[in-house]
């Protein structure tokens, strides 16, 4: 997955699971910022695996949680 498609697709899975989160990082105008650390997170997860694969947005779902319980 290219980095762009990286972040367009966590930027989605936040989106579509996390509205109220994405939401006030998009308020606060740190949507962009936060994106990032988490795309930072999900690196590994993400490296040369398929976007249709539901056990990678499984993945990203839970990594996007903890993040979000860490801030």
């Amino acid at each position: 997955m290219t980095d762009s498609i990286a972040y367009d697709y966590v930027k989605l899975v936040l989106e579509e699971e996390f509205l109220r989160a994405y939401l006030r990082f998009s308020n606060h105008g740190i949507l962009h910022y936060e994106l990032t650390n988490i795309l930072e997170l999900c690196a590994p997860l993400i490296q040369g695996l398929d976007e249709d694969d539901r056990f990678l947005k499984y993945e990203v779902i839970g990594t996007i949680a903890d993040y979000l319980q860490e801030v």
